[in-house]
């Protein structure tokens, strides 16, 4: 009897979390049905960027892992699983260094919160102008440049969880951003609704509901843009590769979007379009961790070194239309 009894509650419990579930679904494509038309399309690109450099050698999925040092941003439901302090600083440069991306992301431990900021910038930009403004460019009018600027976007996400029962918890991740575009100043303000469930210790799900009571940006000059909602869905599964007997972990992401981009997506209807992003971990050595992934049309890969309480962590993309991004951090876990 008291066997049956534990099925039933253990039976009860799952019902109660896909129920959770299909309710935010539920209420995503409620939202999305009355979305403001005013919302700029792409101007929530700055928010999905991505952070952790294992995430980016993972093809930019990050909802069911529990490793991640940016749990704040990928999904806050996964704070409540954080056992240690764990910490990292990521630096990047791409487009032959003319971009900046640095994040800096702290998990504290057993407390349910977290916290990642990031800066992504072009530094040095020249203004230029002509000796002669009333004239055309010319061989006696050149262009010189009178100052230099720095335009860049500030975000801090900061995450909070709470555990529903053994196998379920929710999160909520608020989210600040400011910019400096071009000497105009800009603020804005958002949050992220996230969920996590454990079936067992090999399968896992997640759910990140992005900007779900659209984020808003208010800039200097009185104009403003608002970011539409999407939702994002993750499956990993825990298994040992053949021959190789080695613990692998593989990533299934698709991201949904409601700003109704069309060529730019792979999949797109109306209003909606959806993204795929795909990893696979394999834990080669108790210090080595080797990654690949899939982004959207580009193809990842990367590594960790775990030496002690350190982690030293690299990720390469390849893109064949814009230039290839090489990112590594340092973390460290106590």
């Amino acid at each position: 009897m008291k066997k049956i009894k534990q099925v039933y509650v253990c039976e009860k419990s799952l019902e109660m979390s896909i129920s959770n579930i299909a309710r935010m679904t539920l209420l995503f494509i409620l939202m999305a049905g009355t979305l403001n038309l005013r919302a700029e399309k792409y101007a929530g690109e700055i928010f999905k960027l991505g952070a952790g450099v294992r995430n980016f050698a993972l093809g930019r999925t990050g909802l069911t892992d529990l490793d991640t040092p940016a749990k704040a941003y990928w999904n806050p439901a996964l704070l409540e699983n954080q056992k240690n302090l764990q910490t990292e600083i990521m630096h990047a440069e791409d487009f032959n260094g003319n971009l900046k991306f640095d994040i800096a992301s702290v998990n504290f431990k057993d407390k349910g919160l977290g916290l990642v900021i990031s800066r992504i910038a072009i530094d040095d930009v020249k203004k230029t102008a002509l000796p002669n403004p009333d004239s055309l460019p010319s061989n006696d009018n050149r262009p010189y440049a009178y100052k230099s600027i720095n335009n860049a976007d500030y975000l801090i996400h900061i995450g909070m969880s709470r555990q529903i029962n053994d196998k379920f918890s929710l999160g909520l991740s608020p989210k600040l951003v400011f910019r400096n575009l071009n000497e105009e100043s800009a603020y804005g303000f958002g949050a992220d609704l996230g969920a996590y469930y454990s079936l067992n210790e090999s399968v896992r799900f997640g759910a990140r509901f992005r900007d779900f009571f659209f984020t808003q940006m208010f800039y200097e000059n009185g104009s403003t843009q608002s970011v539409n909602p999407g939702l994002d869905l993750e499956s990993s599964f825990v298994t040992k590769l053949p021959v190789f007997n080695k613990k692998t972990v593989f990533f299934v992401n698709s991201e949904i979007n409601t700003e109704g981009i069309d060529e730019a997506a792979t999949l797109s209807f109306g209003q909606f379009s959806i993204d795929w992003h795909a990893g696979m971990e394999i834990t080669a050595t108790d210090n080595i961790r080797l990654y690949s992934g899939y982004d959207v049309d580009s193809i990842n890969a990367g590594m960790s070194l775990m030496l002690k309480n350190f982690n030293f962590n690299y990720s390469f993309e390849h893109d064949s239309n814009l230039d290839n991004s090489h990112r590594v951090s340092v973390g460290v876990n106590i």
